[in-house]
């Protein structure tokens, strides 16, 4: 593992991030409740990827609305956010592969921001905004695409003027913990689950593993080697000293609002056995990197432990009410109170192909969900319904 002076030497972006006009402050207020909106997490996204970050922004005297932007062809390759990626393997038409992503480029998280009315005419205009500022108006080759969207801004964009078939993407997993905390979260499961869950977290409690809640910037040099773990799991070649850039820039962008639950040894307190990075925000607990050291894991249940378990216990006193759990391994997820909630691709260029494909489209989106239906940990979890269905 490289030590705090080589990791601290890796040159980061020197690429500005704007806020299309406003300043930080400003910009803030706009994202209210959406972390993965504010500006320091734009900041940190622009730091991942080098690219100069900035938003569009329509206003009048009755409110405003916005949406952060970047160009795609900043982004790394294996970035999700690439649309033709995901188009591909639906077996779905092409869209120009250069232009403009609308949201963020880290967090899976895209919300339209709103303050004032909720005025469709200033929806409209945003719409036009952005098609002006990527260049993807009629007879261009240029996109202009919002991934990981709620379903509620889909269908509102929709009605003001977006013609595209949304694509389904993902399914994101949210815990809901009542405000009484463990035994009223217990309380939700049937019987068996709930002692499922009492199982693992006495087998994990009586291990002697224990979890500390620090602020990422007291421990992130002792990460590496989970981190890259986990991702050589997951067949991505990595070093310990790579994923140690990444949480240094977390601590410089982020400070005390980057957290991280590690997990321990008791004889062993500098080689953590795994962790979880999260944040705090607006009563819920987004949980955004895990890694575990695969090698020394114990089969002590410490995965739902580190991630959630703990969190659940901690939730009285933070005020949490929701865990963001993220759209990986639902099915676990869904097993342990998750709701799941649809992620949606939207195309808002004008004359999209993927408006000339609707049935195509709706086809892959029925066959996405059914694959949740079919499965019967995930079929009860989807959450609302009529949200899932909406384009399908």
């Amino acid at each position: 593992m490289a030590d705090s002076a080589d990791v601290g030497a890796v040159p980061r972006s020197e690429a500005a991030t704007a806020f299309g006009g406003l300043d930080a402050a400003e910009w803030d207020r706009l994202a209210g409740e959406h972390f993965y909106s504010t500006s320091d997490w734009l900041r940190f996204c622009t730091a991942e990827t080098g690219t100069p970050g900035d938003a569009v922004i329509v206003d009048d005297d009755a409110g405003r609305c916005a949406v952060p932007v970047r160009e795609l062809s900043g982004l790394p390759a294996w970035s999700t956010y690439r649309w033709n990626d995901h188009l591909l393997e639906a077996g779905l038409p092409h869209l120009a592969p250069d232009g403009l992503l609308v949201g963020s480029s880290e967090g899976f998280q895209t919300h339209v921001l709103r303050s004032g009315d909720h005025s469709p005419d200033r929806l409209e205009r945003l719409v036009g905004r952005l098609r002006e500022v990527s260049g993807s108006g009629p007879g261009e080759a240029r996109s202009c695409v919002g991934m990981y969207l709620t379903t509620r801004d889909v269908r509102e964009l929709r009605e003001a003027g977006v013609t595209a078939a949304p694509v389904l993407l993902d399914a994101d997993a949210w815990i809901p913990v009542p405000e009484e905390g463990w035994e009223a979260w217990l309380e939700t499961f049937p019987r068996k689950r709930r002692r499922n869950i009492r199982n693992e977290e006495k087998i994990f409690r009586e291990s002697g593993l224990r979890i500390s809640h620090l602020p990422l910037a007291d421990c992130w040099r002792t990460l590496g080697v989970p981190a890259a773990s986990t991702l050589a799991k997951y067949g991505h070649r990595t070093t310990p000293e790579t994923e140690m850039v990444s949480m240094r820039r977390a601590v410089d962008i982020l400070g005390n609002k980057a957290r991280v639950a590690v997990c321990n040894r008791p004889d062993d307190a500098t080689h953590p056995v795994g962790f979880c990075i999260y944040y705090e925000s607006a009563g819920k607990v987004l949980i955004r990197w895990v890694g575990f050291d695969n090698d020394r894991l114990s089969g002590l249940e410490e995965y739902f432990n580190v991630l959630f378990y703990t969190q659940v216990r901690r939730a009285p006193d933070l005020r949490t009410r929701w865990i963001h759990a993220g759209a990986t391994t639902q099915a676990a997820k869904a097993l342990r109170g998750a709701e799941l909630r649809p992620l949606w691709m939207l195309d808002l260029t004008a004359g999209s192909p993927l408006a000339r494909a609707a049935d195509e489209v709706r086809a892959h989106n029925r066959r996405f969900l059914e694959r949740f239906l079919d499965d019967p940990r995930t079929a009860g979890a989807l959450s609302p319904r009529e949200d899932w269905e909406f384009y399908c």
